[in-house]
């Protein structure tokens, strides 16, 4: 039997679909979900099967991994990648959206890790994959949910990792810089909740902000928060190249505890080293500079 995949996040132009496309040359099974079927169209494979899943709920998370058990020995891979942007000052930030992007990015691997690793640890074996991000490391303004919910999950996996020795299951932190993704492009033009007025009525269109916020002067530069990764200036990779570098060092015999590449690692890793009082400040400058036009998406 071939070994069987199971990925979520697998949407046309992320990176969930190249990781899919990737693991095809390994020779896996692989189990590509995302909220919609429809939306991996891009995914079509006599050895890929789609299903809707929604990291959100714990029931869609249930039904669809009952159905890979169903249908082979078990999953040998699980790769928790689904997850939504962010961004926008905290002070104008209602509390319904951290809790949003909490449940995608954070919860949504810890419905995977409850339904797939016991299975596993009966087994003796398996790897889970933990797509995290470098600022989960080190925060950025105007992203706070978005870094809270990742540097979470990069505790959360590690601490799994340590947890799992004993039952020989392996698990892979991935922090990935800059790749190039749908995430900031969709984000802001029809899942992301952009900002809440006093009023409470949201905008699903590009971002803006409220027009009595304190930041009302800093627009263009927040919008570059969102979109700046994504551009070639900010040294943005390719996402089957990443896809490429991670499937081949996730399957290995003996995986890395820990994987970090993409656009802005190295000066990432620098930063880290600094002092704290260093690194933000050096980011906060870098944040209030006017942006270039074509690095803060649609006007």
């Amino acid at each position: 039997m071939p070994p069987v995949a199971f990925i979520t996040g697998c949407s046309n132009g992320g990176i969930g679909s190249a990781l899919c496309r990737s693991l095809l040359s390994k020779g896996y099974t692989v189990y590509a979900t995302a909220r919609s079927v429809d939306s991996m169209s891009d995914l079509s494979h006599k050895n890929i099967r789609k299903l809707a899943v929604d990291v959100t709920d714990n029931e869609s998370v249930a039904v669809g991994i009952r159905k890979v058990y169903e249908e082979t020995e078990g999953i040998d891979l699980l790769i928790s990648n689904a997850g939504t942007n962010h961004t926008g000052p905290l002070l104008d930030t209602p509390y319904e959206e951290g809790v949003r992007v909490f449940e995608t990015n954070f919860f949504g691997c810890v419905r995977l890790v409850k339904n797939v690793v016991p299975r596993m640890g009966l087994r003796g074996r398996g790897t889970v994959v933990v797509i995290g991000s470098i600022i989960g490391e080190l925060a950025t303004p105007f992203q706070a949910f978005y870094n809270s919910s990742k540097a979470a999950l990069h505790m959360y996996a590690e601490t799994l990792r340590m947890e799992c020795r004993v039952i020989g299951v392996k698990v892979v932190l991935v922090a990935p810089g800059a790749i190039k993704s749908n995430i900031a492009v969709v984000g802001a033009s029809v899942i992301q909740w952009c900002i809440r007025s006093r009023w409470g009525r949201f905008q699903k269109s590009a971002y803006t902000l409220a027009h009595d916020s304190f930041y009302k002067g800093m627009e263009k530069q927040i919008k570059r928060t969102r979109y700046e990764s994504q551009t070639k200036a900010f040294g943005v990779m390719d996402a089957d190249e990443f896809a490429n570098r991670v499937i081949s060092k996730v399957t290995s015999q003996n995986p890395p505890q820990y994987l970090t590449l993409g656009g802005a690692v190295r000066v990432w890793n620098l930063l880290k080293w600094l002092s704290r009082t260093t690194a933000e400040a050096i980011i906060w400058r870098e944040v209030l500079k006017m942006p270039k036009p074509g690095t803060y998406g649609p006007e």
